[in-house]
């Protein structure tokens, strides 16, 4: 791919924009000084209309063609263009949301990873570090207009004849990436805080949203400035911080250097909000104010190298948070949340490493794998900060900043930086790590890599003799790889969550902890749990000792292990759908295991009781949901929804005993509040109703109500949901195009990933296999259909091999329930 940043390096852009958000339009006047490195320049712009072009003050002739635009050898660029706003939440789009009976119309930006040429030409790369002034014309004098830096001067024009306007100029950026500008203009609220370091820091939400929802925000993010102040060494360069919750936005949050915008539901958090969503909207926050140093201060310099951002973002949210309230144990939901998402991804054939080359402008989307670049790239950075210690780690990390900031760096600038204070040698160490996929699995003292097909032959490597004899009854055939030559430094194989391996326990092992199961530490049980699980799905155990595993857990009370519990009730749900005999009979199994935590905590908050019971009681009423107990569907129904914990318990419990009734309800609450908590509650019970299939299809091409941003989760739902399943799989066969256009490049192979999830029978594999492989050439889709052909056969071959010995296990277990 043709780096632009070759042709001409720029150093200043002066950019006036005229917004206008009534009209969906936008005039642009871009002046860009810097130096030529070539006979021609070229800049990257698309969807711009370009009026004329002066070059060191001459107009001049100009080409434009392939979204680039190519002009002679200059310092000083002049650009006029216009264009229109989209709605596509990339570039510079259109949002809108509903307040006292009409619509208000806001801009926003998102200009990661390539986007920002589809507002102003530019050399659109990460390398291409610039500075920015910015000014921006609005014709709403009532809008507030937000960008990255403080506002230096407001000037309201208002003549006679002609419409009033009014222009804000804002202070020059630092020297920055492209992809960092950003700006906001709407009506927003805001409350602002000062952090211990005095950084202003100020929260934005839309007019019809409650303001209180923002300080628990403001809060989050002045310490997390404060301790990434401490923790760095370099203080936070800007003056202020805002953060805007936007209506309608793509990912969760993106961080813009001073103006981190965010998904309603990942900065938002008020009385409806659960202890888990205010939790979880601390790790976003955590995360993006983390990259304001990993990121802003200083970027990676292609995005080969974006896990220079995001896995250190990802491990970083988890460790500010733990400082700031260690009462949250954040670091349990680490463990049971990103570490198995990895494990999980990287066991399947065709997944990109963390480090990853890019050849395609179309393969930058695909690295933004949620589950390798910042899970696994997480667990990594975790692995490395337990191996040199925290004085260490934060020490070369300060080093790392003083010396690269406002700059580029790559993977080997942050290992020089680290190792000063290593006793080994980083470099070999992580190298290994970050730059091929897969993880191992340890039999003893031997590794090999561990994968979910079964595509490979045979090696003279114990699968069977020294294992669960439950085992004996599956195919012989090795599900792992040769490691020649991959194969992955490991300094101390541990059974806590430390390392990126899995742990293959003979049978004596495997009995040796469960005799010492009370004394097993959290990490030592969720290893245990994860590892069988995953193993379960080769030929080296058996899913049906699940069966017998789980009621070891019974009587766990610790909310956190709940989660990987429900991994392995979950791996064992697929093979008992809705249409099996013994589908009941599992249900009553689930209820088995959830009966005495269900008991303990009752339906409704006890006084005083601890927060780990508060959280734990909505998974258990998950399951219990799940197992249709009837007794206690009933109780459920008449709760009050006003508990945010066991609100959604409540809607799903009356959903089932009267849909007809409840199903409009629920509708027109969701389309009628603009509170996020609720929203996503109201979505997902709509998504389980089993008498309106038609209607729920129907609402995947109703973007009023479905937003684009919330389209994908709903989706999800429906494949959730067995009695809307193949009804939603044929609409996504029947309606590609409308995806496409719908989320452009960025998203759009969550589809097909989420499609394999629930596929578990061959017709349904082979209509998977004969739809993407007509969009296999897609380089935004090569990879995910590929590793998703071979889940789908891994769990094919699971199902076939496993089915029998899990049902006959159920059937011997069920006759002492």
């Amino acid at each position: 791919m043709e780096r632009l940043i070759n042709y001409f390096k720029p150093s200043h852009y002066s950019i006036q924009l005229f917004i206008d958000k009534y009209r969906g339009t936008a005039r642009g006047h871009v002046t860009i000084t810097g130096e030529p490195l070539s006979d021609k320049i070229k800049l990257h712009a698309k969807n711009l209309a370009i009026d004329q072009v002066f070059v060191d003050g001459e107009l001049t002739d100009f080409k434009y063609e392939n979204d680039e635009l190519i002009i002679k050898n200059c310092q000083n660029i002049v650009i006029d263009y216009h264009f229109s706003l989209n709605t596509n939440m990339m570039g510079c789009y259109l949002s809108s949301y509903q307040h006292d009976g009409h619509e208000e119309k806001i801009v926003s930006t998102q200009f990661e990873s390539h986007y920002a040429r589809e507002c102003f030409p530019c050399v659109d790369e990460p390398e291409a570090k610039a500075t920015f002034g910015l000014e921006i014309t609005v014709p709403d004098l009532d809008d507030t207009v937000l960008a990255n830096t403080t506002v230096r001067d407001t000037i309201t024009n208002e003549t006679p004849n002609s419409p009033a306007s009014k222009t804000v100029i804002f202070e020059a950026t630092p020297k920055m990436s492209t992809y960092l500008l950003a700006f906001c203009i709407g009506k927003f609220q805001s409350r602002s805080k000062t952090s211990k370091h005095g950084v202003e820091v100020t929260t934005y939400c839309a007019l019809n949203q409650d303001l209180n929802a923002v300080d628990y925000a403001n809060s989050i993010a002045a310490a997390s400035l404060d301790y990434y102040d401490d923790k760095f060494g370099i203080p936070y360069p800007l003056k202020k911080l805002d953060q805007v919750a936007i209506p309608d936005f793509e990912a969760g949050a993106m961080e813009n250097w001073g103006l981190v915008t965010y998904r309603e539901s990942c900065l938002l958090s008020g009385d409806t909000a659960t202890i888990e969503d205010r939790q979880y909207v601390s790790t976003v926050i955590a995360h993006e104010l983390s990259h304001q140093w990993f990121g802003d201060l200083v970027t990676m310099k292609w995005w080969d190298d974006l896990w220079l951002n995001e896995s250190f973002a990802t491990i970083m949210e988890y460790l500010a948070i733990d400082a700031i309230h260690p009462e949250y144990k954040i670091l349990e939901n680490f463990f049971i949340g990103e570490c198995r998402a990895a494990l999980n991804r990287d066991a399947l054939p065709g997944i990109q490493a963390v480090k990853q080359d890019v050849k395609d402008p179309a393969e930058i989307a695909t690295l933004f794998d949620g589950a390798i670049v910042y899970a696994k790239g997480a667990r990594l950075m975790f692995m490395l900060y337990r191996l040199m210690g925290a004085k260490n780690f934060y020490k070369g990390l300060k080093d790392y900043f003083e010396k690269h900031q406002y700059g580029n760096t790559v993977g080997d600038d942050l290992w020089n930086a680290l190792q000063s204070y290593a006793d080994f040698d980083v470099k070999d160490f992580m190298d290994t790590w970050i730059s091929q996929p897969g993880y191992p699995v340890v039999t003893d003292t031997d590794q090999m890599r561990f994968l979910l097909t079964s595509d490979y032959e045979e090696k003279n490597w114990p699968l069977v003799s020294e294992k669960d004899e439950a085992s004996t009854e599956k195919s012989k055939k090795a599900t792992l790889a040769p490691l020649t030559p991959e194969t992955w430094p490991i300094p101390e194989v541990t059974d806590d969550m430390s390392g990126h391996y899995l742990l293959n326990l003979s049978s004596e092992e495997f009995a040796k902890k469960l005799e010492n199961f009370a004394n097993l530490t959290f990490e030592q049980k969720v290893r245990l749990l994860l590892d069988r699980s995953l193993l379960a799905k080769t030929t080296l155990v058996s899913s049906a000792l699940h069966l017998e595993l789980l009621p070891y857990f019974r009587g766990e009370t610790d909310n956190s292990l709940w989660g990987p519990i429900s991994t392995l009730l979950a791996d064992l749900k697929l093979f008992f759908p809705a249409s099996d005999p013994d589908f009941q009979t599992f249900k009553n199994y689930v209820y088995y295991i959830i009966e005495p935590q269900l008991a303990r905590l009752g339906l409704e908050k006890q006084g005083n009781e601890p927060e780990n019971d508060t959280k734990l009681r909505p998974v258990i009423l998950g399951w219990t949901l799940f197992s249709e107990n009837q007794a206690t569907l009933d109780q459920l129904a008449v709760l009050p929804t006003s508990d945010p914990e066991t609100r959604y318990a409540a809607l799903y419990a009356r959903l089932r005993q009267n849909e007809d009734k409840i199903f409009p309800e629920i509708l027109e609450k969701y389309q009628n509040t603009a509170d996020p908590d609720l929203k996503n509650d109201y979505l997902s019970v709509l998504a389980a109703a089993r008498n309106h299939n038609q209607e729920l299809i129907d609402l995947l091409k109703q973007p009023k109500i479905i937003r684009p941003q919330d389209h994908l989760f709903f989706f999800a739902y429906l494949l959730r949901n067995y009695k809307t399943q193949n009804d939603a799989i044929s609409w996504l066969y029947n309606n590609w195009s409308y995806i496409e256009e719908m989320n452009g490049e960025k998203s759009v192979e969550d589809y097909p990933r989420l499609l394999a999830s629930v596929i578990r029978t061959q017709e349904k594999a082979d209509e998977f296999n004969l739809f993407f492989s007509n969009l296999s050439d897609k380089p935004v889709l090569r990879r995910v259909i590929k590793v998703s052909t071979a889940e789908i056969k891994a769990r094919l071959r699971l199902l076939s091999e496993d089915n029998a010995g899990v049902h006959d296990g159920l059937a011997k277990i069920s006759k002492n329930l």
